[in-house]
């Protein structure tokens, strides 16, 4: 059985041990071994019973062991990625037992998948993507790597959701939209025609309320 980490040691990270031990007790084939995190006050703590076993560093001395994501936020999740690959980390994909995948949905590497979560025909998402609880796919979408789908999220068919993108809980998108790469859509909207690239958008319809220039400006939730 393949030895898995969880980077980050936050609420997220307990949330995708908790998604992966699931996994694992239907016969998912990993063994949660601990978490990594880079903050001084995780060092030595415990999180879901299971150790914090020390910062990314620790990878360069077990590549062996994959790497499951727990960082929910794009902005640091890019950042926290480069370094994990930097150190020679490989990426575990997560996925619930309860989580409804289409034959023809393609996942990217390192996505996790939480329970309740709907990939319909011919859907796709990129490396790294984390699908939260009943998020629900349609058709023939994609989404880019690095994105975002908190709860609830509705995804209609032929949707085009941007690398580094944050879709908040509970929005809905139409089908045939496209929302740009490093936007963030606040929880609740209802997304019925394009957005653009690198801004925030809220309310209903959505509309772009606030733009910046750079993953690193996208704002923290």
């Amino acid at each position: 059985m393949p030895a898995v980490v969880i980077y980050g040691a936050g609420d997220n990270g307990r949330e995708v041990g908790e998604t992966l031990l699931a996994a694992q007790d239907n016969g998912g084939g990993w063994e949660l071994v601990g978490f990594l995190d880079d903050g001084p006050d995780k060092q030595g703590a415990r999180v879901l019973g299971l150790p914090v076993l020390g910062t990314a560093e620790w990878i360069g001395d077990h590549r062996q062991v994959q790497v499951a994501m727990g960082i929910g936020h794009p902005r640091w999740r890019r950042s926290a990625a480069a370094r994990v690959e930097a150190l020679g980390g490989r990426w575990a994909t997560v996925v619930h037992p309860c989580a409804v995948l289409s034959p023809s949905a393609t996942i990217g590497e390192g996505c996790v998948i939480f329970a309740g979560v709907v990939l319909s025909s011919n859907s796709r998402l990129g490396r790294l993507v984390q699908a939260n609880f009943n998020a629900v796919i349609h058709h023939d979408t994609e989404v880019g790597d690095l994105a975002a789908l908190m709860a609830n999220v509705a995804l209609g068919g032929n949707v085009r959701v941007g690398e580094g993108t944050f879709v908040g809980m509970g929005t809905q998108v139409r089908q045939g939209v496209s929302v740009g790469e490093w936007t963030l859509v606040g929880c609740g909207a209802s997304v019925v025609r394009d957005l653009p690239a690198y801004c925030v958008a809220t309310g209903v319809p959505a509309r772009p309320v606030r733009s910046y220039s750079t993953p690193q400006e996208m704002p923290a939730i």
